[in-house]
């Protein structure tokens, strides 16, 4: 398999690093374009845990093609696998009727929004999603008592998730200082956990989302 895209390119250099954790091709990738170097460390790890190999071609201003292979095999089961992953789903929801709460979801990226808000569908809850620091913030201003928790993003072109924390904090409206806000990143250590309470934050979620930890602090937060 292989993705090819028309981007700007990586020099021989840089793709020598590339699939290392927290490196990307410039110092200033994350802030231009976002994301956390992170990407394509795991994509390695989860290729080579499936006996594969990936790899990049690229030219600088003539885009990259990334390839990978893995080996698949055919389930014996296939029926019983799918009855199982259906009741784990179903354990899942069974207790998680937030019917009439409203979240607010910022991401800068759409297909983050779009996974998120289907996970959260069978829940009833209500998404209304933001793709930016500044329409986070619009959005909250202009009816704060519709939402009973933010989920935030972190790593954001323009204002970040920990600023737009801050400033919706000093907004004297109501709900600005006791709406629960929730870190959603990649950056797990304890110093940025400390960084998003810091910030006004009430948890921390750490990225890709686990459902069941979505779960449990929206349990925690919305009540029923």
């Amino acid at each position: 398999m292989f993705v090819r895209d028309s981007g700007i390119g990586i020099t021989k250099e840089q793709l020598e690093k590339l699939f290392s954790k927290f490196h990307q091709a410039e110092a200033g990738t994350s802030r231009k374009y976002g994301g956390t170097g992170l990407g394509l460390a795991i994509s390695k790890s989860i290729v080579e845990m499936m006996d594969g190999n990936i790899w990049v071609e690229s030219e600088p201003e003539k885009g990259s093609t990334f390839f990978f292979t893995v080996e698949l095999g055919i389930p014996d089961h296939a029926d019983k696998d799918a009855d199982l992953e259906e009741t784990a789903e179903s354990d899942l929801y069974e207790n998680c009727n937030f019917s009439g709460k409203i979240v607010l979801l910022v991401d800068d990226v759409d297909i983050n929004l779009e996974i998120a808000s289907a996970m959260l569908e069978p829940t009833g809850i209500t998404i209304d999603t933001a793709s930016s620091g500044n329409e986070a913030i619009e959005a909250f201003l202009a009816n704060p008592g519709r939402y009973d928790l933010i989920l935030m993003d972190i790593q954001m072109p323009g204002i970040d998730g920990l600023e737009t924390t801050r400033m919706i904090r000093k907004f004297d409206a109501p709900n600005a200082a006791t709406i629960p806000v929730i870190a959603m990143t990649a950056n797990v250590f304890k110093e940025d956990i400390d960084k998003c309470l810091a910030a006004g934050m009430n948890g921390h979620l750490g990225k890709p989302i686990n459902m069941d930890e979505v779960i449990e602090v929206l349990s925690q937060y919305l009540t029923i």
